[in-house]
């Protein structure tokens, strides 16, 4: 049987700048960083979390142009969505939905990276 979701893929245009972006404004650490010269192998994710996502440039694979930019469909969870805007407002990084209260009781906001890809943030009711 299947256990957990091991790891999520994510385009991006430049390794490099998303390597900084997701460590320096997300918080995330590293857990895997292979650099095989004309191709980097890189997971990053927030501290303590099973689930890793990989940085793939869009030549891996070939095809992938299209998926960078727009929505994700990853959602991240926070116990305080209005301390986490704060921080990473003040760390650069640009919302697209401010905090606000949903109907069904959660808390959702959501964010962008430095390729335009988004993401969802909830707070649990």
């Amino acid at each position: 049987m299947i256990s957990h979701i091991s790891q999520i893929g994510v385009y991006v245009t430049d390794q490099d700048a998303a390597l900084s972006f997701y460590t320096e404004k997300l918080g995330f650490e590293v857990r895997e960083l292979q650099d095989g010269g004309d191709f980097k192998w890189i997971e990053v994710a927030p501290p303590g979390s099973p689930t890793t996502i990989s940085l793939a440039t869009k030549d891996f694979p070939v095809g992938t142009e299209s998926k960078i930019g727009g929505f994700t469909d990853i959602a991240f969870e926070t116990a305080d969505i209005k301390a986490l805007h704060e921080t990473l407002s003040r760390r650069g990084v640009r919302f697209t939905v401010e905090p606000e209260l949903q109907p069904y009781g959660k808390w959702f906001a959501a964010f962008v990276d430095q390729d335009d890809n988004e993401f969802f943030v909830f707070q649990p009711a």
